[in-house]
């Protein structure tokens, strides 16, 4: 069966790089990681699996490549913007390709910053945290946290639906309103306030990390 939003299978159609990263990205959207070997993909394309290998070396190198490329979507911050807004958008870009690629979040959280894209990620960071007054010595502390806050909450997004579904969510209060409020007062009582849209989540707790690294960048 077809699947949308795929590049239709043209066999006698140019096999670049580019066609099978279209072609990969959709198959892993659709269908999950598991699905993406290089003969699945070679069938989906219409061509012997071996005609990837000219173009990549391995599955290995195609899955680099397929992650980099998504982070191409996040522009370099302009240097006459405010540091904090700046960095406020790379982080809400950066959060958004874990939850628009659940298939691909768990490779990208388990890949080193190996990748030109990434790099460069890395270095805008690091600029606008220098921006803001963190010191060279405190740095690396203070990246950690954006990237541990980040792409934390891109793997939220991404993994679990009983917080990201509307459903789930309505579940997981009602099974919280329904606890004995003698044992579990304070959770009995915040029931209907749990689980909150994760978005909104994300962007609420985006702030209070701009607060801290704006006071730590002041008191140095």
């Amino acid at each position: 069966m077809a699947i949308t939003g795929r590049p239709a299978r043209r066999g006698a159609a140019r096999l670049d790089r580019q066609r099978i990263l279209d072609a990969a990205r959709a198959l892993c959207d659709e269908e999950g990681l598991p699905a993406l070997t290089m003969r699945r993909l070679g069938a989906e394309l219409g061509v012997d699996s071996t005609a990837m290998y000219r173009h990549f070396r391995d599955k290995e190198a195609l899955l680099s490549t397929l992650i980099d490329e998504l982070f191409l979507d996040i522009a370099e911050p302009p240097a006459n913007a405010p540091w904090r807004d700046n960095l406020r958008e790379i982080m809400r870009s950066w959060w958004r390709i874990y939850r628009d690629h659940a298939s691909l979040a768990q490779a990208m959280a388990g890949q080193a910053d190996d990748e030109p894209q990434l790099f460069h990620l890395t270095d805008w960071c690091l600029r606008e945290l220098l921006r803001a007054g963190i010191t060279p010595a405190e740095i690396g502390h203070a990246y950690q946290a954006v990237y541990n806050h980040t792409v934390g909450h891109g793997l939220v997004a991404a993994f679990s639906p009983w917080i990201t579904n509307t459903t789930d969510r309505d579940g997981q209060r009602r099974t919280y309103a329904a606890l004995d409020p003698a044992i579990f007062p304070a959770a009995q009582a915040s029931a209907w306030v749990l689980y909150p849209d994760p978005e909104e989540v994300f962007a609420d707790s985006t702030e209070l990390l701009l607060d801290a690294l704006e006071a730590r960048g002041t008191r140095l």
